[in-house]
């Protein structure tokens, strides 16, 4: 055997797998590419749901209240799948199992220096680029400190860049009207300002935020940055600060370092949609982790071999042509859903890999256009984005019969049916103890 477990992506579930099965197995993660997490907003999402718009707001769920709503009523949620192993107390069990889960994954981050913070108890509200928010269990530390929750009667300011994207007015009152919506006391205002990086001799015409980060990583140009930002704030009126997400990308550690130095927690990022710095620092952490435990690391893009009951290898296809074969005891797929071709919709739809047959709910899907899982309302539930692999309570992937197809594959992460992430904000959530426990079942 050229490994003992071999996983099938390296976003959140494939790390979480691929380490916890490292702890006893000789292991290796396949992939095509970075997926899904590199693209996030690097927040981690456990479970929760706010009000939708024209609905009447029903408050903020706590994680407790959430994920006992997703125990007690939703049993083809992967929570629900996994949960059915425990024998006593469902909901306490399988919570304290995601609290290890989750302190284990966020302590190594942080010891690499790419720190989380949040609760297991309360969410933080953190705001986004386009004026609204983001409902959520823990962000990276360079944003904790603008919790819309603890900002509320103070005097707020939104920061953007000419020749970027600009935070005009517009934006500024959207997001306080929002939150007004939402039953949250009002600020004691808000507003915005463009700074003209151009104008100090930093050129960054038609620059997106993530190229800003990135050349923040580079000492010298981070610290022109900061001492033109302090001058300007200098002039300015508030008490907390937004900017966007440009606190570094490979440097992360070192940037936010001297944010903080120089404004405390008066300054914090807000959240981006892809492509997001806080994605790609998220993603490169988790490069780091895997290294640190002595995972191998194949950049190719892999393919099932034969028929049978177990997989004894997989095809690998690298970018310069050539291919191989490797093989191991244990496989574990964790190749995400749609932006990371997980599934795919060719003649039919069903996962990439393996050919394994997707699913919405109980039923198999065959039909290359099945709109009739999607509404004309933005704000439903639309159940196609549940699609995905049905498992047992083992993770290993079953037929339309409930029958297990390969004895020694195991799924976990988005490619998993069962689950909305844009619905019940558990995507983080099951990527990181689906991934975990993928890896414990495929080490035996």
């Amino acid at each position: 055997m050229d490994y003992d477990v071999i996983v099938i992506g390296s976003g959140i579930a494939g790390t979480l797998a691929a380490i916890n099965a490292a702890r006893t197995k000789r292991v290796a993660v396949v992939r095509k590419g970075y997926g899904a997490t590199a693209l996030s907003s690097g927040a981690f999402d456990i479970a929760g749901k706010g009000g939708r718009r024209g609905r009447p707001f029903k408050g903020i769920l706590s994680l407790s209240e959430a994920i006992g709503n997703i125990l007690d009523n939703e049993p083809l949620h992967p929570y629900s799948i996994l949960s059915t192993a425990f024998m006593g107390d469902r909901f306490n069990e399988f919570s304290g199992m995601v609290r290890t889960i989750g302190d284990q994954l966020f302590g190594e981050l942080g010891a690499d220096g790419m720190r989380y913070e949040g609760s297991w108890e309360s969410t933080a509200i953190i705001p986004n680029q386009h004026g609204t928010f983001k409902i959520t269990s823990f962000c990276q530390s360079s944003m904790i400190s603008g919790n819309l929750t603890r900002l509320m009667g103070r005097a707020i300011l939104f920061i953007g860049f000419e020749r970027t994207a600009v935070h005009n007015k517009t934006r500024a009152s959207f997001i306080s009207d929002t939150l007004s919506k939402y039953g949250l006391a009002p600020f004691k205002s808000i507003d915005c300002a463009n700074i003209d990086l151009q104008s100090h001799g930093i050129r960054c015409d038609g620059y997106d935020f993530i190229s800003i980060a990135g050349m923040m990583d580079n000492a010298e140009y981070s610290k022109r940055v900061l001492g033109i930002l302090r001058q300007s704030l200098d002039r300015m009126e508030y008490e907390h600060v937004f900017l966007p997400p440009i606190m570094g990308i490979a440097n992360h550690r070192d940037v936010l370092k001297m944010f903080t130095d120089s404004f405390g927690d008066t300054v914090s990022e807000f959240m981006s949609p892809p492509s997001s710095a806080p994605g790609l620092r998220l993603q490169y952490a988790l490069d780091r982790l895997l290294a640190r435990h002595g995972v191998a690391i194949i950049d190719g893009d892999a393919a099932g071999t034969g028929p049978g009951d177990a997989i004894k290898t997989i095809r690998v296809s690298f970018k310069d042509g050539r291919k191989a074969s490797l093989s191991a005891d244990s496989f574990v797929l964790a190749t995400g859903k749609f932006i990371s071709g997980g599934i795919v919709n060719g003649r039919t739809w069903q996962e990439a890999v393996f050919g394994l047959p997707v699913f919405i709910g109980t039923h198999r899907v065959r039909d290359p256009f099945p709109m009739g899982h999607l509404t004309d309302d933005p704000f439903d539930k639309q159940e196609l984005f549940s699609i995905g692999v049905r498992t047992d309570s083992s993770l290993r992937p079953v037929d339309a019969n409930g029958r297990t197809v390969y004895k020694n594959l195991h799924a976990a992460g988005s490619v998993l049916s069962g689950y909305n992430y844009l619905y019940d904000k558990t995507g983080m959530g099951t990527a990181m103890i689906t991934g975990a426990r993928a890896g414990i079942f495929s080490a035996g």
